[in-house]
This record gives C-alpha cells, sequence and structure tokens, in this order.
C-alpha cells in the first residue's frame, strides 16, 4: 500500500515533467540561462494547473551550479532544492497579517545559506490584509539583490495594482483534455491500474482542467478496485451522452412528461442532479456554438438538433440551467428549471425549408415583457390553444402561464394562484377578494407581463380582466377600510388568524 497519495508522488520534478504550460516554461527556462531573473514573479490561474511545482522549481534551478542551467535533476539542483534555508514557502491564507509580513521584512535581508538566492514563495498571495499588502510593497519594490519572490494566487483581481505592477505576471491555462488524458494514462501505467479509456475521459472532463484534482479522482477511483466507466459514472453522479439527448430533445418540444420520466429515472441510477444540470448546460453550449457555426461536432445526434435550436433558445436554456447549479436544493432546481423551460414554446423541428414558411409565432416566442402581436391570418399555435366544445379557453394551460410569470415575477405569481379564474372565448377574468389586489393586476406593467405570458402559452392574443366581488364592488369607497383589507389579506396569504 502506498503511504503517498498521487497527486504528491507524481508532481512534476523537473521542467520537462511540466504539461501545458510550455508558454511559462519556455520563458523562465531562457530567463535561467541568460541570467535574466527577476526579483518578483506572479504565478496565477486555475487550481491544480502546477503554479506551486513550477515555483519549487524555479526556486531549485536559480541556485542550480550545473552547466548548462537549469539542469533540472542534478545534485545541484536537488541539494538548492532540499536547502529549506534558502526556499521559504509561506501560505498565505493562514499568515495574512501584517505582523507575519513584519517578519518576513526582517529577515529577508539575511543572506542565502548555500545558493546565491533566497526564494520566498507566497501561496494564495489574495488572502493577505490591506495592511498586509502594504507592508509587503516596498520590499517588492526594493528588495536585496539575493531575494526572489514567487506570488502564486488563483484569484488575481484581488491584488492591488501597486502588487502587479512590480512582478512579472505568469497566466497558468486550465489543462486540456487531451493533456489530461494522456497524463492519467500515464500515471495507470506506472501504478499499473487495469483502466478502460472512457473512465479516464470521463475523470479528465470531471477535473475541468485541474490536474490535482484529475488525479486525486483516479486515486479515489482505483481504491474500488476498476477503473471503469460505469464507475467512474456513478462515482461522480454522471449522466449518459444518451439520457443528456433524450432530456434535451423532450426540452426542445416541451415535453414536460417526458422531461421528468427521464430525471425520475437518472435519480434511479444515481445520477447527481447539480451535475446533471452542469452537464446538461455544456451540452446546451456545444449546440449553441454549432449552430452558430462556431464549432463543428462527431456527434451526429447533438448536430442534427443544434440545426433545429436558434442560438437565443440553447442560451436562454444555458442561464436557466446556470442558477440550478448554484442552488443548495440542486434536485428541486433542476425540476423547476425543466418545468419553466418546457412551459416555453416548442423548437420547430421541421426542415428549415419548411420552417421558413411557417408564421414568426412559431421560430420565436413573443417578449415577456411586450405585448402580443396581432394574431395572423394562419398561425401554427405552439400549444393546444383551441377552445374546448363550450367556446372557453382551456383551463388545464393557465398552470403553465403562471411557471412562466413566476420566472418574470414571483410575487405575482402567488396572488394569481389565490383567486378563482374564468375563461372566455379570447379572455380570462380573475376573481380577487380585495380592491388593491385587483388593482395590482390591474397596473399596466403586471397588466402587460401576464397578457404577454398567456398569448406565448396559448398562442394567441389573450385579455386578462380581474373583477371583485359584486357585493364587494358595490360598498361605497368612503367606508372602505384599507388596514382592514390588508390585515385580511395577510391572514389569508399566511394561514393565521386574529387573536383579542
Amino acid at each position: 500500500m502506498s503511504d503517498q497519495v498521487l497527486y504528491r508522488k507524481y508532481r512534476s520534478a523537473s521542467f520537462d515533467q511540466i504539461v501545458g504550460q510550455d508558454h511559462v516554461v519556455s520563458t523562465l527556462t531562457a530567463a535561467i540561462a541568460n541570467g535574466r531573473l527577476s526579483h518578483a514573479y506572479l504565478f496565477t490561474g486555475p487550481r491544480g494547473t502546477g503554479k506551486t511545482s513550477v515555483a519549487r522549481l524555479l526556486a531549485r534551478a536559480v541556485n542550480c551550479t550545473g552547466n548548462p542551467k537549469p539542469c533540472n535533476a542534478c545534485p545541484n539542483c536537488l541539494a538548492a532544492i532540499n536547502s529549506s534555508l534558502d526556499v521559504i514557502e509561506i501560505d498565505a491564507a493562514s499568515n495574512r497579517s501584517i505582523d507575519a509580513v513584519r517578519e518576513l521584512k526582517d529577515k529577508i535581508a539575511l543572506a542565502p545559506t548555500i545558493g546565491a538566492y533566497k526564494i520566498y514563495i507566497i501561496d494564495e498571495v489574495h488572502m493577505l490584509t490591506a495592511e498586509a499588502f502594504n507592508a509587503l510593497l516596498k520590499t517588492l519594490e526594493e528588495p536585496p539583490s539575493h531575494a526572489v519572490f514567487v506570488l502564486a494566487t488563483t484569484e488575481a483581481h484581488k491584488l492591488p495594482d501597486t502588487i502587479i505592477s512590480r512582478t512579472q505576471r505568469f497566466n497558468f491555462r486550465p489543462i486540456g483534455s487531451a493533456d489530461m488524458t494522456s497524463h492519467l494514462k500515464d500515471i495507470a501505467a506506472a501504478e499499473k491500474f487495469e483502466v478502460e479509456p472512457a473512465a479516464l475521459a470521463i475523470i479528465a472532463d470531471a477535473a475541468r482542467g485541474s490536474f490535482r484534482d484529475g488525479i486525486s479522482l483516479l486515486d479515489q477511483l482505483a481504491a474500488t478496485g476498476a477503473v471503469t466507466e460505469t464507475a467512474a459514472r456513478q462515482l461522480l453522479g454522471y449522466s449518459s451522452a444518451g439520457e443528456l439527448a433524450e432530456l434535451s430533445r423532450a426540452i426542445a418540444a416541451s415535453d414536460i412528461r417526458a422531461a421528468f420520466e427521464i430525471l425520475k429515472r437518472l435519480e434511479s441510477s444515481g445520477a447527481q442532479a447539480g451535475q446533471t444540470a452542469v452537464q446538461l448546460a455544456d451540452w446546451w453550449r456545444q449546440m449553441l456554438l454549432i449552430s452558430s457555426g462556431a464549432l463543428t461536432s462527431d456527434n451526429p445526434e447533438l448536430t442534427a438538433l443544434a440545426q433545429t435550436v436558434p442560438p437565443a433558445t440553447a442560451a436562454r436554456v444555458i442561464t436557466t440551467l446556470l442558477e440550478v447549479t448554484r442552488s443548495h436544493w440542486p434536485a428541486l432546481a433542476l425540476e423547476a428549471a425543466v418545468a419553466q423551460l418546457t412551459a416555453a414554446t416548442p423548437i420547430p423541428t421541421a426542415a428549415p425549408a419548411a420552417a421558413a414558411t411557417k408564421p414568426a409565432v412559431t421560430t420565436q416566442a413573443p417578449s415577456i415583457n411586450a405585448k402580443p402581436a396581432p394574431k395572423p391570418a394562419t398561425t401554427s399555435n405552439p400549444e393546444p390553444a383551441a377552445a374546448t366544445p363550450n367556446g372557453q379557453l382551456p383551463a388545464n394551460l393557465w398552470p403553465k402561464v403562471l411557471v412562466l410569470l413566476k420566472s418574470q415575477n414571483n410575487s405575482l405569481c402567488a396572488l394569481l394562484q389565490m383567486y378563482p379564474v374564468e375563461f372566455g372565448g379570447e379572455d380570462i377574468t380573475i376573481k380577487p377578494r380585495f380592491n388593491f389586489h385587483r388593482d395590482l393586476f390591474l397596473k399596466p406593467a403586471n397588466l402587460r407581463l401576464i397578457e404577454a405570458a398567456a398569448a406565448k402559452v396559448y398562442g394567441s392574443p389573450v385579455k386578462f380582466f380581474a373583477r371583485t366581488d359584486e357585493a364587494a364592488a358595490a360598498k361605497p369607497r368612503a367606508k372602505a377600510d384599507p388596514s382592514a383589507e390588508l390585515v385580511s389579506s395577510a391572514l389569508e396569504i399566511l394561514g393565521g388568524e386574529v387573536i383579542e
């Protein structure tokens, strides 16, 4: 049994082993070879991309006495990095106060013990306080000739401009999937793991450009006994490409029943709702790029669906799914998002030539904030908006109107749910109990929202009316007690009672 986790065991031991950061390595090695060292470097980029590893290699190389320099792995290099007195690593997350920086300033004048330089590596430097940055500023501006600073951070935007301007900045890139998969394959071979290529591809995708995360996932998966695609999906809660395609088709067709059946199946198989939302958002991102002509794909199913999806529609789906990834209750948030997306206008699935002959209402729903346009002479409605046998609008579509309104004005939607609704041939009438609720519904901005949402769901212009009970409306205005109405409304909404 190994006494060291894989990401530490396979940390890069030379510049030659740094993967995916050729622009950084080539510049630094050239500077070392030419004797043109800077007194301060700033390494920025996502976690797990090699910032600390390169900082340690730099610390070893600047004190190397071999030839040529840097020689990466000669005894002189190894002696340099092993001299802890000349390489000082500081974790700014736990040493962020001005006192820690003052202590550093007091010791920086001391000469190196073995090599020519003392190297100070300050990790997570963005965690320093404003006072600590001010104390560090003078040292960075006029350091001793034997001192070299390496500042590493994942959040460079939090550093003062005065600090950044006194450093040479290197931006570390996220590791590409191809480099990640190749590196994981080499580690698996060295450790004699039996792996499936598909499993490594899933791990590389889940790592999101971080070598440390990818190697840790491989280590965790290897502990289960087999690095297989099935095991990787179960460990990470991933959905398959086929399931993502099926769910995307259901959303595009506004088929809420099929969409919820797929979500239930995914939950039963162990897929995590938050991870499903991330995968689905990435799926629609690819569709957005394909439909915009910015990407080609060898997945025929993805390409076929992307050809029927306008870029604006794909962008709306992505924006809605991103809200799910920030939720503390991802399962419920994903269900709500799918309900909201399937309540919108279905995406046409006909060939482009045939779609061009259809009215605009079938390809692009009216804006939720805009008044519905006059009904065209020949309209292919997105919803089954035909009147019921008694000539009324179908009541079963009203819940979809409420779902659509919820994303625009949640409080207005909640009030609409409180009262009974009557359906006419081209109009909808709500019967609020209180006059101030009626006036709220008829407020021009709210009325536009309601009528636009109804037009979007029913597929034709709908007039919305709000009328209080006739007996209540007949009461003289002077005798009305607004405070009593407010109390009564609050009791009805909150389910309370008056206690004498």
